[in-house]
């Protein structure tokens, strides 16, 4: 399910769960670690979470702005 989200989304996840960022790994990278850190009964009701809140009016413009955080922080 966690492959479903997208990167702004598991960021919140990351967040919520008090894990660290991983700014500079991969989606998949990141999916293993929550999945690996977070037991599943917690981790349902928080998908669930964001899907339900999910804005695709404003996806276009998080996912510009988050690949624009990576590339700054490349520099």
């Amino acid at each position: 399910q966690l492959s479903i989200l997208w990167r702004p989304e598991l960021n919140n996840l990351l967040e919520i769960n008090g894990l660290p960022k991983y700014k500079a790994k991969s989606k998949d990278f990141v999916i293993h670690k929550i999945a690996e850190k977070v037991d599943v009964e917690v981790l349902k009701p928080q998908i669930s979470n964001e899907l339900f809140e999910r804005d695709y009016t404003t996806i276009s413009q998080r996912i510009a702005e988050y690949k624009m955080s990576r590339k700054a922080a490349k520099k």
